[in-house]
């Protein structure tokens, strides 16, 4: 279990080309490259996992497979700090013997659980060691991410375009210093506090009606 501590800003995809030419990302290592992920989310037909901001997903990244379980925690401008848990896979299929009895509602049966939707992207990567105003060293990941959330009940989709900044090790407040730098230089980055999990169900619920 980890506790992911992350800032998301949303970004118009008009506007990509713009960030990746800012002066803060130039002068960046080379980036740590290109992944294609595909994510499928799980819940029961009445969201009752999503009623209680948990999110149950199995993500494909090349040829390996990740089970991911995300609990209730805080979201306040863009910062999210929240319980994680995740699994290989041999498959895409599910394994709740994984999941801890502890943070598993015990009311909810797992034969219930279905996929509701996908998020598939790609995510450019960068690694960046940064040196806070107290001079304490931490280390953030930055993840562009580009693509869209689909379900089968329609043909509709809803457009990924975020760059998102999480601490691998250190203190949070690298995070905001980081993202004021990029905001400076790329106005039309802005702070977001809803995840792809809460995007597949605003499109879940828009195309039931």
């Amino acid at each position: 279990m980890n506790t992911e501590i992350e800032i998301k800003l949303t970004i118009a995809p008009s506007a990509i080309q713009k960030l990746l030419k800012s002066r803060f990302i130039c002068n960046l290592p080379t980036s740590a490259g290109q992944k294609i992920l595909q994510n499928s989310y799980y819940d029961t037909d009445d969201w009752q996992l999503h009623s209680q901001k948990i999110a149950l997903r199995v993500r494909k990244s090349d040829q390996q497979y990740i089970q991911t379980l995300k609990t209730q925690g805080s979201s306040e401008q863009g910062m999210h700090q929240r319980l994680e848990w995740e699994w290989d896979l041999s498959s895409d299929q599910l394994d709740f013997s994984l999941l801890p009895s502890d943070h598993w509602p015990a009311e909810i049966d797992t034969n219930t659980i279905k996929q509701q939707f996908t998020t598939n992207f790609t995510r450019q990567l960068w690694y960046i060691q940064h040196i806070d105003q107290q001079g304490a060293q931490s280390l953030v990941e930055m993840a562009l991410d580009q693509g869209q959330v689909a379900t089968v009940h329609s043909a509709e989709t809803l457009e990924i375009s975020e760059l998102e900044l999480e601490l691998v090790n250190g203190k949070p407040v690298a995070l905001t210093e980081i993202a004021a730098q990029l905001i400076e230089q790329c106005v039309e980055l802005v702070p977001s506090d809803i995840s792809k999990a809460a995007r597949g169900f605003a499109l879940l619920k828009r195309v039931r009606g």
